[in-house]
C-alpha cells in the first residue's frame, strides 16, 4: 500500500511537471482516479498555498468564443464526489467524479471520455437541483480561484454515473454566464430522475 501511494503521488507530480504551466491538457493513464484536479501555476506559486476543494464542485468546458460554435465539441461537465486538498508542493491530485447532465446548460453527455486538449474549469457547486455559481457558503479564497479560472480538471478515465440537474432558464445567473439558453426551450423538459450525489470525504 505504501509503495502504491508513493507511485501514485510520483505519477501526479510528473504529470504536473511535464505540463509546465497548468492546467495540464494531457491525461494520465497511470492515475487511478477518473479526473485530475489542478491549480494554475500562478495560484500554486506561494509556498503557503493550501486549497480545499469540496465534494460537489462542478467543472465544465467553456463555451466557445466566436468562430463556429456549431462545430465545437458538445459542452460537458462533471462534479467531484470527494473532498481533495491542493498545495504548493502538490498542485494536482486525482479525484473521483461523476458526469453532470443539465438540458438548460446543454451538458448532455452522460459519459465524458479522455481527450487530448479537453480541460474543464470549476464554475460552482451542486446545490439542490442546480449549480450555485456564487458559492456563498465557501471560503472567499476558493471563490476567487473559481471565478479567476485557476482551478481545472482533466480526464484520466471515462467519467460516468451521471448526476441529473433539473434547472430552468430562470435558475441561471443574469446573462447565463456565457450559456446560451435559447435551445433549452426546445429540449425535453422531463429529465430522468435525479441521481443522488455520492459524497466521500477524505
Amino acid at each position: 500500500m505504501r509503495n502504491r501511494t508513493y507511485g501514485h503521488t510520483t505519477v501526479l507530480l510528473a504529470l504536473c511537471a511535464a505540463c509546465g504551466a497548468l492546467p495540464c491538457v494531457a491525461y494520465a493513464q497511470g492515475v487511478a482516479e477518473p479526473v485530475t484536479v489542478c491549480l494554475s501555476a500562478q495560484a500554486a506559486q506561494p509556498a503557503q498555498t493550501l486549497v480545499v476543494v469540496p465534494s460537489g464542485t462542478v467543472f465544465a468546458t467553456q463555451a466557445p468564443g466566436g468562430g463556429h460554435p456549431e462545430h465545437a465539441p458538445p459542452a460537458q461537465a462533471l462534479v467531484t464526489t470527494e473532498t481533495i486538498t491542493l498545495t504548493h508542493m502538490q498542485p494536482c491530485t486525482g479525484a473521483d467524479a461523476s458526469s453532470v447532465v443539465s438540458h438548460t446548460r446543454h451538458w448532455l453527455g452522460e459519459k465524458i471520455r479522455p481527450r487530448n486538449g479537453l480541460v474543464l474549469y470549476a464554475l460552482g457547486e451542486v446545490s439542490g437541483n442546480g449549480v450555485d455559481t456564487d458559492m456563498g457558503d465557501e471560503d472567499a479564497s476558493l471563490r476567487g480561484l473559481v471565478h479567476d479560472g485557476a482551478l481545472s480538471a482533466t480526464i484520466n478515465h471515462t467519467v460516468q454515473d451521471p448526476v441529473f440537474l433539473q434547472e430552468s432558464d430562470a435558475d441561471l445567473p443574469d446573462g447565463g454566464d456565457g450559456v446560451d439558453t435559447s435551445a433549452s426551450r426546445a429540449a425535453a423538459s422531463d429529465l430522468p430522475s435525479q441521481h443522488a450525489l455520492p459524497v466521500q470525504a477524505h
